[in-house]
């Protein structure tokens, strides 16, 4: 058995492997075999360059012209013109003012004209302003110079005068308004001139009485009998918690973490059994937590009046932002949503004998806070139901027929002439628009009443249902809104015209022709609410309007509105 050389470091050969290297780096090329073994140190450049003229590419300055490439594009010559030869026509300076407003020379528009006309007369104010500035100054500085030269020679100076002391009585008087003015404003009265603003908003005096106090006190006997009805059908649940809007009362029951969402269906059946109950819908879950809501019909209903819907809403604060309030939710919330943003309203199955007030609610909302500039009443419709809508004010015209063939005619008339002057004035809505003209062009907010839809749709006239469609799909950014009221819940409507009508107030409907959910629901006020933004219905009890009421808002309207 041979033994293991013992390895040791042999410098001499490491040494002459060294001199012998078969690759050189780049920074080593172009120095000698020599150098190799020296360390270049790092402030030195030159060793940093692998080539003599890569140095002089780099410290040499630019070019002051770029050379010529394959790609560049010479300069075409010079052709000598028939009238100037090679000489060029010389052009007078143009200011960049007078090369903008070329752009709008052939430019009609009433718009910018009033603009322009403003400018101009702004800026003739402002030279005027400043000329009048210069001469005064220039008459201070001879009238100092004037002062100075007398008071040089010892002339004497004449001071300046005080203003005598005014009448105090007189002043009162002219604040107050003198006899001469009360005589010149009957004088503009006689001739029909309008003085002043005579336009006064209806008070929250005149809406009648408020909801009772008393309508959120739960009924105890039936919030044991719930409790109890859980324990018998041995499913984990109790009631926590009551909510009521006076027509609908709700019981938040918390379940079981285990109990599934598929039994809801079974458990809503069970329940109306065990509590003797044929009216009882379950709200699963409930916004917000993971109860299941309880909804019964209260046996003494406390009615929803008008006047709580106006107090507890926003419409109190009497903003010009055509809001309206129809109802309340089943959590005794106010259901209020803007005009502008509901577009077209359908109102489906809103049967004649139930007082369901739904578009007297709408239009109430909108003529408490809004005069008739603002607002504009159109009625469609067989019956005189809404004829005290026409006796005010804000009525469009006269009543007209849905069947009538010249009915939509009218107003797909005023929807062109709309179109026309918004696109005349560059704007795409009524906000807009009534931004940028004068008080005497604004456009007024129209709302078409159709008081039975289904009776438009079924008169065989091909020619009113077009005009219907290009109304709801072009009016709602030029202000003019549509409340249709459907009352044939059997039958079910076109799908495009519910895509159209955006905003949707379906009552009891066994079939669900227009909202889901609609044959859980009770007779009567009981109603379900889509919204354009949303897609979930909310459970509504809508608000009732006395013919008092009507009648005291009217009488305010037509003798103060003037």
């Amino acid at each position: 058995m041979t033994r293991r050389r013992r390895r040791e470091f042999d410098k001499e050969r490491h040494d002459r492997d060294q001199s012998r290297e078969a690759f050189k780096f780049p920074l080593d090329i172009d120095s000698d075999e020599t150098s190799t073994k020296s360390v270049t140190p790092l402030d030195s450049p030159p060793a940093y360059v692998r080539r003599p003229q890569r140095e002089t590419k780099y410290t040499a300055s630019k070019p002051s012209v770029k050379r010529p490439t394959r790609m560049t594009i010479s300069k075409a010559r010079q052709v000598p013109s028939s009238i100037y030869g090679m000489k060029k026509p010389e052009r007078t300076e143009r200011d960049e003012r007078e090369i903008y407003l070329e752009k709008f020379k052939n430019y009609n528009s009433v718009i910018v004209d009033k603009i322009v006309q403003e400018r101009t007369q702004r800026e003739k104010r402002k030279d005027k302003q400043k000329m009048q500035e210069q001469q005064r100054r220039a008459e201070l500085a001879a009238l100092k110079k004037k002062r100075d030269a007398q008071k040089a020679n010892g002339e004497p100076v004449r001071q300046k005068q005080k203003p005598a002391p005014r009448d105090k009585q007189r002043d009162t008087l002219s604040v107050l308004g003198s006899k001469q003015d009360k005589l010149r404003e009957k004088q503009q009265a006689a001739s029909g001139r309008r003085v002043g603003p005579n336009v006064t908003q209806p008070g929250i005096s005149m809406l009648g009485s408020s909801q009772a106090a008393d309508y959120k006190e739960p009924d105890n006997g039936l919030w044991k009998k719930i409790d109890a009805a859980f324990i018998n059908l041995n499913v984990e649940g109790r009631v926590i918690s009551y909510t009521s809007n006076g027509i609908i009362g709700r019981y938040e029951v918390k379940l079981n973490r285990a109990f599934r969402v598929s039994n809801i269906p079974r458990l809503n059946a069970a329940l109306k059994e065990e509590l003797n109950l044929d009216e009882l819908r379950i709200m699963s879950p409930l916004i917000g937590t993971s109860n299941i809501g309880l909804e019964v019909p209260l046996e003494n209903a406390r009615p929803i009046t008008f006047r709580t819907l106006f107090e507890s809403s926003s419409l109190k604060l009497r903003k010009s932002d055509y809001k309206f309030a129809v109802g309340k939710t089943v959590d005794d919330k106010i259901f209020s949503y803007e005009l502008s943003k509901a577009g077209h309203i359908l109102i489906h199955g809103n049967q004649p004998n139930y007082d369901t007030n739904v578009t007297d609610s709408i239009l109430l909302s909108l003529l408490m806070n809004h005069n008739s500039s603002d607002l504009k009443i159109a009625v469609a419709a067989e019956d005189d139901k809404y004829d005290d809508y026409l006796d005010v004010p804000h009525s469009f015209g006269p009543r007209l027929s849905p069947a009538d063939p010249e009915t939509l005619k009218l107003f797909l008339h005023e929807l062109n002439e709309r179109s026309v002057a918004f696109r005349r004035a560059h704007v795409r809505n009524i906000q807009s628009y009534n931004s940028r003209v004068k008080f005497e062009s604004k456009k007024a907010t129209l709302v078409i009443i159709i008081d039975d839809l289904a009776a438009l749709l079924e008169s065989k006239n091909p020619d009113a249902v077009r005009a219907l469609i290009q109304i709801l799909k072009q009016g709602k950014p030029l202000g003019i809104h549509v409340i249709a009221n459907y009352m044939k819940a059997d039958d079910g409507i076109r799908y495009e015209l519910l895509q159209l009508l955006q905003t949707k107030i379906a009552f009891y409907d066994a079939g669900n022709n227009a909202v889901s959910g609609t044959d859980e629901l009770t007779q009567g006020n009981d109603a379900l609410a889509v919204i354009p933004t949303s897609n979930k219905p909310n459970r509504i009890s809508i608000g009732a309007v006395s013919k008092t009421v009507k009648q005291s808002v009217f009488d305010h309207i037509k003798h103060n509105n003037r």
